[in-house]
Formats: structure tokens, C-alpha cells, sequence
């Protein structure tokens, strides 16, 4: 039985891999751009997450970014008449945090819970959609009522954007490709489970630090963020597309996984 969670990308000759964007908008259009206008038959695109993200100062562009990544999907598969399914966005930490938002009702703790959102960036995200962060702050200290009724609000937030509700809710965990010997995430992998079992070290990080240790019959696996913050690395076996704070990274592979080019925006 397919795994509706994860995502084979199936035979293809090239795949574009987007790392993370962090809500930087203009950079991820600057990307788009450069992607469309290189882009051949039979190509794949794989968004590894992290689309949304705080901002250190001013502005969230969050939900731009998630606009400008939805433009890109739909002009990808356009371009050359592509399927639905040469395309995939992958989970990443902000879009779990996003996500999650709306569940916080349910919640044993959910004091120390968005607390320790807020901390991660969760506040600048949902400013971003025109939710205040003393919002949920206070409904988490009402109660389950108030968590509920916030819980809608996000929920509302996100479906006021044309096709933001479809993306949160239709992230898929990881990307492969039909053999399985080129593997996408956004953070991490548990390199001691197989593709079915892996869960939220796939956004959180954790068994990545290596990229010199292989994983199962993988050739190259590939994440577009690195949750220690180092930034751009390559190994033997894998690949780090997380450009910190210098924009946009994205990058072309060939179906056994070489890379044959790179974009910054």
C-alpha cells in the first residue's frame, strides 16, 4: 500500500531541489525565475519546507512567499505540461509550527506549548496572516474555549489565502525517487529507521550531521535546512541547500543524484 506521507517522484532525468526560504520573498522570486527559465521536459520540483519562517526585524513576507511558491508550482507544470506529482512540498519545521497552531486546544500544556512556539518564531509567522501575538498567548491562558476559538481564527486566516489551506494541509514528509537512490527532506533523517518510520526528526533535524554516512540503498539525500545553522555542506552521500541568511538557495540534480548546477536569489 502507498504511503500518502511520503512521495515518490517516480523516474525522471533532473530534479530542482529548493532549500529553505524563511518568508524571504523577493529572493524565492528571484529563484522562481531563474528555475523557469532553465527548466526542461520531464523535470521535477521539490520544495524541501520552510517556506514560511520568522523575520528578525520589520515585516513578515511569509505569506508572500508562500504566493510566490505557489506561482512557481503552477508555472512549473504549465511550462511543459507536467503532472500534479512532478511537484512536491515537503514539511519543514515553520509550516509544523504553522500547522499546529490550530491544534493547541487540544493541548495538555498549552501555556508552556506556545511559549516555546513563540520562541521558535511562531509569533512572526502568524503576523504575517494577521494574527497578533498576544492572541494566542491570552487564549492559551483562558483555556480550551479561547484555544478553540483562536484555533479558528489561524485556521480562517489561512483559508482567506487562494491555495495557502491546500499547501499546509497537503505537506508530504519526504521525496524519493523511483528506485529510492536520491532521497529529499527538509532537516533530518533517523538513519536507523526505514522511509516509513521516520517522523519529526525529518523537520526538527537529527541524524544528519554526517553527510559522509549512507543510508540504506540511498545515493545522495538531500535537505534544505540545517537546524544547527551551519549552512551550505556537501558530503559524500549528502547534501545541505540551507543558505542562512544570504537569501535563497536551490539547486539541479541528475537522477543519480550529481549536481549539475546552482541558484542563489
Amino acid at each position: 500500500m502507498q504511503n500518502l506521507r511520503l512521495h515518490n517522484l517516480g523516474s525522471y532525468k533532473r530534479v530542482w531541489v529548493i532549500g529553505a526560504v524563511r518568508g524571504r520573498a523577493n529572493a524565492l522570486n528571484t529563484v522562481s525565475k531563474k528555475i523557469l527559465n532553465k527548466q526542461k521536459l520531464l523535470d521535477r520540483l521539490v520544495f524541501t519546507g520552510n517556506i514560511v519562517g520568522p523575520s528578525s526585524k520589520g515585516e513578515n513576507f511569509s505569506l508572500k512567499s508562500v504566493d510566490v511558491a505557489l506561482l512557481l508550482r503552477s508555472n512549473f507544470i504549465s511550462n511543459y505540461s507536467s503532472d500534479v506529482n512532478d511537484v512536491v512540498f515537503l514539511r519543514g519545521q515553520f509550516e509544523e509550527l504553522l500547522d499546529k497552531s490550530r491544534q493547541l486546544h487540544i493541548s495538555p500544556n498549552p501555556k508552556e506549548l506556545v511559549e516555546w512556539m513563540y520562541s521558535r518564531g511562531l509569533d512572526s509567522i502568524l503576523s504575517a496572516y494577521g494574527i497578533s501575538s498576544g492572541l494566542l498567548k491570552n487564549a492559551a491562558k483562558d483555556g480550551a474555549l479561547a484555544l478553540s476559538r483562536t484555533s479558528v481564527r489561524i485556521h480562517e486566516a489561512l483559508v482567506k489565502q487562494s491555495g495557502h489551506y491546500k499547501y499546509i494541509s497537503t505537506l508530504k514528509r519526504l521525496a524519493y525517487n523511483d528506485d529510492r537512490s536520491v532521497l529529499m527532506v527538509s532537516a533530518g533523517l533517523a538513519k536507523d529507521r526505514p522511509l516509513e518510520a521516520q517522523s519529526d526528526e525529518l523537520w526538527w533535524g537529527g541524524g544528519f550531521s554526517n553527510l559522509d554516512e549512507p543510508y540504506g540503498i540511498t545515493r545522495r539525500f538531500i535537505r534544505g535546512l540545517d537546524p544547527e545553522g551551519k549552512g551550505l555542506a556537501s558530503g559524500k552521500y549528502g547534501i545541505t541547500l540551507d543558505s542562512g541568511d544570504k537569501g535563497v538557495f536551490a539547486a539541479l540534480f541528475s537522477s543519480d543524484g550529481n549536481l549539475l548546477e546552482t541558484i542563489q536569489g
